[in-house]
């Protein structure tokens, strides 16, 4: 053994030059390099990029409760919101929308297939401006010159009222086709632009020539954050009538409606992640003629609409079970409370449960409850009640502790624990002005704050979804 190892150590100082050429390696071969180093050189000159598994930061929702559900709230994809009526879901999509106002997210397109939108625009304006949208029609949906056609105002919302559902995918196929893709790479967010003589004009001169070499075709431009680049809305999949659908018989509409799905959602789908775009659309429940065994109930549009979707939530109207101790109910199963902003008047509210039937983007089986406000003190329709859904959050997480609405106390995550306040005292926290914040605040023992703004910064920093995990079992019954 020592004789072996001395034949060693001569061999290593033995010069360079003296070393035989040829002589083979002791280093085993590297199998995977055969597959590793070809398939890099066919990727950059086929422009195909191995994409990695970071995404950016979802959007919320608007909706502490939803942002929960969802995981944190919206990310590219497809989310499918479905019901019975008076459900909630259209409002469920203009809270969204209002909320993606204020994310300042690029493009933003409203597909109103029903044609209710459009004569509602009384509610709609109700519902973005109390989501905290400033904003008034024209401001949102643009103003166009009769004489010219050109926009005087540029919408923030592009809104369509159409009836064929074709179109609206041929519409959104060639959008998606010429956005450019958004990815991660190197620790920074870039858009790939395809190479076109279009876009050499236009970035050509503003491109990183080294992105393209190490990565693959296309012009390379860094992009400000990861955020959506948009979010499409339709209002709904059943009334998205197919182009065939006035050739052949009347009587095969659903066959047709199914076909059109199965025919048109490949061509978007695949898109959404490497733009970073979602799909979010209005599905309704129909009754299954004659059922006894199984699903007494079923959502149109066939199997293709119901796999492509990664989300889809079932929304339903209940006047049973709700968390918080509702109150009083009059014969149409409504809550009726004290109005803290107008004087001697009173807020309507019904309840909605909201089920994660599937979720392919974060953790299915969740449940959640919402609050819709039929009608504040002055007459007004709110959509989704905000104190109640700050409540719900709160409750959910483990940070409001108490039985009953006259004695319940904040254990806020990082902060000392407050004193305990009535439920109309947080009614006044949430929804009353900034004077009235300040006394609450003080009240309950804590510096001056916005309670809802605070809860929305605990589900940014991931620490909500934590708390909810802590203090919830959630059921996986994903259909």
């Amino acid at each position: 053994m020592a004789k072996k190892k001395v034949k060693e150590v001569e061999a290593e100082d033995e010069p360079k030059s003296k070393k035989k050429k040829g002589k083979k390696s002791d280093a085993p071969f590297d199998y995977a390099s055969i597959y590793g180093d070809t398939l890099d050189v066919i990727a950059r000159r086929q422009g195909v990029e191995v994409s990695s598994l970071d995404v950016g930061d979802p959007m919320s929702t608007g909706l502490l409760c939803y942002d929960i559900q969802l995981g944190g709230g919206i990310r590219a994809g497809m989310y499918t919101s479905s019901g019975w009526e008076q459900a909630a879901k259209t409002t469920n999509i203009l809270t969204i929308m209002a909320n993606a106002i204020k994310a300042k997210i690029p493009l933003l397109e409203f597909w109103d297939f029903e044609g209710s939108t459009k004569n509602s625009k009384r509610y709609v304006t109700s519902i973005i401006q109390g989501a905290g949208v400033k904003l008034e029609k024209n401001q949102l949906f643009g103003l166009k010159d009769d004489d010219t056609g050109k926009w005087i105002v540029r919408p923030i919302v592009r809104y369509h009222q159409e009836s064929v559902g074709d179109k609206f995918f041929d519409y959104m196929s060639e959008v998606l086709r010429q956005l450019p893709d958004k990815k991660f790479i190197a620790k920074k967010w870039w858009f790939r632009f395809d190479e076109t003589k279009l876009n050499k004009a236009k970035y050509a001169d503003i491109a990183d020539a080294t992105m393209t070499k190490k990565y693959g075709k296309g012009y390379w431009i860094p992009a400000p954050n990861g955020d959506l680049q948009g979010i499409f809305f339709i209002d709904s999949y059943p009334a998205m009538n197919p182009a065939a659908n006035d050739e052949e018989d009347a009587n095969n509409s659903l066959g047709l409606a199914a076909r059109m799905f199965a025919k048109h959602l490949p061509r978007v789908k695949g898109r959404l992640a490497e733009k970073m775009v979602a799909l979010i659309g209005v599905n309704q429940l129909r009754d299954i003629p004659m059922a006894m065994f199984g699903p007494k109930e079923q959502e149109p549009g066939g199997k293709a609409l119901r796999f492509n979707s990664d989300v889809r939530t079932r929304n339903t109207s209940r006047a049973s079970g709700m968390p918080l101790w509702p109150k009083t109910y009059n014969k149409a199963r409504e809550e009726v409370e004290k109005s803290v902003e107008a004087k001697d008047s009173n807020d309507r509210y019904r309840y909605i449960e909201v089920k994660a039937i599937k979720n392919k983007l974060w953790t299915p089986g969740r449940r959640v409850w919402f609050r819709i406000w039929i009608e504040d003190g002055k007459g007004v329709a709110r959509g989704f009640d905000p104190f109640f859904d700050t409540m719900h959050y709160l409750r959910m997480t483990g940070q409001l502790q108490g039985k009953g609405r006259d004695k319940l106390m904040l254990c806020l995550d990082g902060m000392p624990k407050a004193k305990a306040l009535t439920y109309y005292d947080y009614k006044n926290w949430v929804l009353g002005d900034r004077d009235a914040m300040t006394k609450i605040s003080k009240k309950a023992g804590l510096k001056p704050m916005s309670l809802r703004a605070w809860c929305f910064k605990q589900i940014a920093s991931g620490r909500g979804e934590v708390l909810y995990v802590e203090n919830n079992e959630t059921d996986s019954d994903e259909e």
